[in-house]
């Protein structure tokens, strides 16, 4: 398996994509802080209560990607995820829903 591996990242090209991250949390604690990176295509939340990814086509821009979070259900939310859906799956689409519909800082 190693050398498959190997073999296939000889033919890969490291190129430069957009990304963009935010830290959520309250003045003063990092209880229920995360932070948040996006990149076309995928949208990473991390923190103390665990990491998630989720990839979807709609996530393509950041503004898509935005407007999708602040309007999505649960069920949409968890057809997105990439991995095993955690069992504090709630923490993050809450964490997600806030992050569409908050205003963002640069």
């Amino acid at each position: 398996m190693e050398n498959d591996i190997k073999k296939d990242f000889a033919e890969h090209k490291i190129i430069a994509s957009e990304s963009k991250s935010w830290y959520a949390g309250k003045p003063g604690t990092t209880n229920h802080s995360f932070s948040v990176t996006w990149s076309p295509g995928a949208l990473m939340i991390y923190g103390k209560n665990g990491n998630l990814t989720l990839i979807f086509s709609e996530f393509s821009t950041y503004d898509q990607t935005k407007k999708w979070m602040s309007r999505c259900n649960i069920e949409d939310f968890k057809g997105v995820v990439a991995h095993n859906i955690p069992e504090n799956v709630e923490y993050f689409f809450e964490a997600c829903k806030f992050w569409g519909n908050a205003p963002h800082y640069v």
